[in-house]
């Protein structure tokens, strides 16, 4: 008699339901069977109980309490304390950011969420008094933006959150540093003949693209700014700028909106030189008087170099790489010599060069503040890395993408905009990002030029006699305060790489 084609047998039966739908089940099935599963398991519960027997009563006797006691200067140095309000708002603005850029974004339940809403609840907890409030309210805030930011998920949404992180940079900048105020009062009337020109100069290409006599006017203010020692800065900035922006311009007259958009930047000129003449001087020397670098410390330290040095490396090192590739010998041999140069010497002696010799190089009656020779060094110490990142993905486009810009009538230039660089950076996302997170973590290397960034104001801390001892604690605190930084980078650059279909497509 031929047998059925299939069978059913006991092998084929399914294991109970308590035995596949439970904990219980899974750990029966994963750890218990068969017998040398039983015995691994059995031997790595008594491996993790000897090695954090004695973590865990550490953390429980541990002297915690120099965390809330030097949160403060563990974060903003020896900020003055009249103007931490500043430090709050960048702080709250950026709670509002990523709340909104997670609600717009993020569709699906992800566990980074679940760190993101830890981080403001543990520092809140290591903090006291009104510092502990301003953990909470940005917690608030950041709920508040997710949920606005679920109910704008369109694409107008995701723009919104672009533009948000592009302005919040130089917003944060201002906030730290507030406005310098000079001496004498011919500033404001530099500063307005500017914008005059500038604002006029994108009237004029709004309206009149194609009259010529505009570049004659330029290049008049110019020569009368060379002749002119007082004004000499003021005019010749104005020509300079006014050009680039009329040519920029004229380039998209024939877009929609570009005369409404000139009109509205004619008539912002009026209101913003009555808060140059009017409300600016008050406001510098009361509200946003200007913090000096001396003051800056902590954790903002570390944030400000990162952020200067990641902003300016990236297209001064996509600069050099396609220099590299140039094929203009001077170009070419210049970037050469200088990705060699500076990705042969350590960071530590780019540090030291930018802090001892720029003052040397530089004119006696200029001179440059220590932090910002320390942003120096590090964009220069990046930008040959990030220039050879740039150049592995250019040698990754085939020939044909080349082949296929100039058969459509692009020119060399519209070639590596439009398709080239697009392409390029895209493949080297994860390497760019490695990049940026040790570029964060080796701002902790200016302590040794003399600067008290995070583990600088750390070890400043233990030097103190009433907290001798609590070396562990404060530097656990400070490892966290990186792994969040760099995991939220890391996390990010994952997002962007599956938006992109990076290796899928």
């Amino acid at each position: 008699m031929p047998q059925p084609a299939h069978t059913s047998s006991t092998t084929d039966a399914l294991p109970p339901p308590t035995e596949r739908f439970t904990l219980l089940g899974w750990v029966y099935k994963n750890l218990l069977t068969p017998w040398y599963n039983f015995v691994l398991t059995a031997v790595s519960l008594w491996l993790i109980y000897v090695l954090l027997k004695g973590t865990v009563s550490w953390a429980l006797h541990a002297r915690w309490e120099v965390l809330p006691a030097n949160m403060r200067i563990l974060m903003v140095g020896s900020y003055p304390p009249e103007h931490m309000w500043r430090v709050w708002t960048a702080i709250g603005l950026v709670a509002l950011l990523v709340g909104y850029s997670w609600g717009v974004w993020v569709t699906r339940r992800e566990r980074v969420a679940w760190v993101l809403l830890a981080v403001p609840v543990v520092l809140g907890l290591a903090s006291h008094g009104a510092a502990r409030l301003g953990w909470l309210t940005a917690l608030v805030l950041a709920l508040a933006a997710w949920a606005l930011g679920r109910w704008s998920r369109t694409r107008k949404g995701r723009v919104w959150a672009i533009i948000g992180w592009v302005l919040y940079f130089p917003t944060f900048v201002l906030l730290v540093r507030g406005w310098g105020l000079p001496e004498e009062p011919f500033w404001k009337y530099a500063v307005a003949v500017q914008l005059a020109v500038v604002v006029a100069s994108f009237i004029a290409a709004g309206w009149a693209p194609g009259v010529p006599w505009v570049a004659v006017g330029h290049a008049a203010l110019l020569v009368l700014g060379l002749l002119m020692p007082a004004w000499r800065g003021a005019l010749v900035g104005a020509a300079v700028v006014g050009f680039l922006v009329w040519s920029a311009a004229r380039r998209y007259a024939h877009l929609e909106g570009i005369k409404r958009l000139a009109i509205q930047l004619g008539l912002a000129y009026i209101p913003l030189l009555i808060f140059i003449f009017v409300a600016y001087e008050p406001l510098s020397r009361t509200w946003m008087a200007k913090v000096a670098s001396a003051h800056w410390g902590g954790l903002l330290l570390n944030i400000l170099i990162a952020v200067f040095g990641i902003m300016f490396s990236f297209p001064l090192g996509i600069a050099f790489a396609l220099g590299r590739r140039s094929s203009l010998p001077v170009v070419r041999l210049f970037s050469i010599l200088y990705i060699e140069f500076v990705r042969g010497v350590p960071f530590i002696t780019i540090l030291f060069m930018a802090q001892v010799m720029f003052p040397i190089l530089l004119p006696p009656e200029m001179s440059i503040d220590r932090v910002v020779r320390a942003i120096m060094g590090v964009i220069m110490f990046a930008a040959a890395y990030m220039a050879e990142n740039v150049r592995g993905g250019l040698q990754a486009i085939s020939k044909g993408q080349y082949e296929a810009a100039h058969a459509l009538g692009l020119t060399a230039t519209q070639t590596m905009v439009l398709i080239i660089l697009p392409q390029a950076l895209r493949n080297v996302i994860p390497v760019l990002v490695g990049q940026f997170i040790g570029l964060l973590k080796d701002t902790t290397l200016v302590t040794i030029v003399g600067l008290l960034d995070i583990l600088g104001v750390a070890q400043s801390v233990l030097s103190n006699p009433a907290w001798i001892g609590t070396q562990r604690e404060v530097y656990l605190f400070v490892a966290l305060v990186f792994w969040v930084l760099s995991y939220g980078m890391s996390y990010a650059s994952r997002r962007l790489e599956h938006a992109l279909g990076v290796g899928q497509r």
